[in-house]
C-alpha cells in the first residue's frame, strides 16, 4: 500500500490503527470511571445537604414552638 509515495505493508498500518484504538479505548474507560466516581460523590453530597436542610427545619420549628411557649407565659 502506498502512503505518501512510500510502500508500507498493510499489516503495519493495521497494527498502528489497533494501537491507536486501544489507547483511545483505555482513555475512554478511565474517563468513564472518573465520571462514575464523581457522580457517586455528588449523590452523597446531595443526600447530606438534604439531611442538613431537614435538620435545620426541625431546629427552626423547635425554636418557634419554644418562643410561642415563652410568649404565652
Amino acid at each position: 500500500m502506498l502512503v505518501l509515495g512510500v510502500d508500507v505493508p498493510l499489516i503495519e498500518i493495521i497494527l498502528v490503527l489497533v494501537i491507536i484504538i486501544s489507547i483511545l479505548l483505555i482513555e475512554a474507560l478511565v474517563i468513564i470511571g472518573l465520571l462514575m466516581s464523581q457522580m457517586n460523590r455528588s449523590r452523597k453530597q446531595t443526600e447530606l445537604l438534604e439531611k442538613l436542610s431537614s435538620t435545620l427545619l426541625e431546629i427552626k420549628k423547635a425554636e418557634i414552638i419554644e418562643l410561642d411557649k415563652i410568649r404565652r407565659k
